[in-house]
């Protein structure tokens, strides 16, 4: 009798579903607690270790687990015990494959000489969905298939949401595969329809916040959000990054499925009527949704432009503005630099005037009425020699420090009028 592997009392106990009308069903688990929720021809519902599982005893079933990857990475008993049933490879449980943005991949499962190869499949998409108040949520829904005989498979999702754990029981287990477990890639075209619309809610949620802000009143005379803006740029920027992510995935995925229907019509044995049927059918869906994603990376794009256009627009109208106001400013300038020009004009009328009545109220002249005569101080040069070195002084004092250029005041005012006629004549063109 073989020995039984020992459970792990670390790890975050899985959940797991089954999907199926065999009557060993409920053999395929050792040591599990009991069906704590539907149990009927259609799915069950068990709790237990992974290394309780044991679909190849189990005919025309489909398992759908519920695990979380943090714990299981981090568990000696786990990962060697999830790594031999189902066959993941060792670069999967790198830091690289558990930040990535969204891959597929798959490998053959070699069982023997004579019989058909097995396959396992991983993949990962990585969606992000805002909200109206900036509120953010990142879907991780990363997964792992595994399909040995054309009677049973093995899905293994880590860390779904609960909003994502119900969708995917709704659309894996609520019906019967039927002849689909045929096909090893009948799970991704009903986890693809689900995957598509959240995309779908994610770009369009953020496309309805930007058109608001197109809508915006453009005389509501308040400044432009640009903090918003940004998040919003930031958020698209995002979400334009995993849909083109997510449609490469879809790409690859369609390509490995179409390689491997060719690959089952070239094997030795002859597919009948119906399996050439589900494979089609799956083909279908795959090529389907692969158009979908197209367009979704499309319009993410085009919110992205949109966005970016709001920016400018929104940057460019406060420019304008500002253009205005500094018109304004400098026509202020010149106006006042009008009046100034007016004053040195008055001052410079009465500065000879206002010069000579200086100078003869000094004490060097004396007039005496009596004799009717002007006298003058032999000691009037010492005004000149006083003055003059002193305004000579004062001059190249001003000429050092810049406080006397005629010219270059000149050659501003004329470059800010120049400047005030340009930015008037390109509000006016803006107009």
């Amino acid at each position: 009798m073989e020995k039984r592997q020992e459970s792990c009392t670390e790890c975050i106990v899985p959940e797991i579903w089954l999907c199926g009308q065999g009557k060993h069903s409920t053999a395929l688990f050792y040591n599990l607690l009991s069906a704590d929720s539907t149990k009927d021809s259609v799915r069950r519902r068990f709790h237990g270790s992974l290394s309780t599982l044991s679909l190849p005893e189990e005919k025309k079933c489909f398992a759908l687990v519920f695990a979380s990857a943090n714990s299981i990475r981090e568990c000696k008993l786990c990962r060697p015990e999830l790594a031999t049933k189902l066959s993941v490879p060792k670069f999967w449980w790198t830091e690289c494959c558990k930040k990535s943005n969204g891959y597929f991949g798959s490998q053959d499962i070699i069982t023997g000489a004579e019989s058909s190869p097995g396959l396992v499949t991983w993949s990962r998409f990585k969606i992000k969905t805002v909200q109206g108040n900036q509120q953010y949520e990142w879907i991780n829904l990363t997964i792992l298939t595994h399909f040995l005989t054309s009677d049973n498979q093995t899905m293994v999702v880590f860390d779904p949401t609960p909003a994502t754990r119900k969708q995917l029981l709704e659309s894996l287990m609520d019906s019967q595969p039927n002849g689909e477990l045929l096909d090893p890639f009948w799970t991704y075209y009903r986890i693809l329809n689900d995957v598509v619309r959240l995309h779908d809610e994610s770009i369009w949620g953020l496309t309805r916040q930007v058109r608001t802000i197109e809508k915006s009143s453009e005389d509501s005379g308040r400044a432009p959000n640009y903090r918003k803006l940004h998040d919003l740029a930031r958020h698209v920027i995002h979400i334009v990054e995993t849909t083109a992510v997510t449609m490469n995935t879809m790409q690859r995925i369609h390509a490995v499925h179409r390689q491997y229907v060719e690959d089952q019509k070239t094997s030795e044995r002859p597919l009948g009527i119906s399996e050439v049927q589900i494979h089609k059918r799956i083909q279908d869906q795959l090529v389907f949704f692969e158009q979908i994603s197209v367009g979704l990376q499309k319009r993410a794009s085009a919110t992205n432009d949109r966005l970016h256009n709001e920016i400018q627009l929104s940057f460019n109208t406060v420019v304008q503005k500002d253009s205005a106001m500094t018109l304004k400013i400098s026509r202020i300038a010149q106006d006042d630099s009008k009046v100034m020009r007016m004053i040195a004009f008055l001052t410079l009328i009465f500065l000879p005037a206002t010069f000579v009545s200086a100078v003869f109220s000094t004490s060097f002249f004396n007039f005496n009425p009596d004799a009717n005569k002007w006298t003058v101080s032999d000691k009037f040069w010492i005004y000149w020699v006083i003055s003059v070195p002193i305004t000579v002084l004062t001059l190249v004092i001003c000429q050092r420090c810049g406080l006397a250029m005629p010219g270059a005041e000149n050659k501003l005012l004329r470059a800010e009028t120049d400047l005030a006629s340009r930015m008037e004549h390109h509000s006016k063109e803006r107009s």
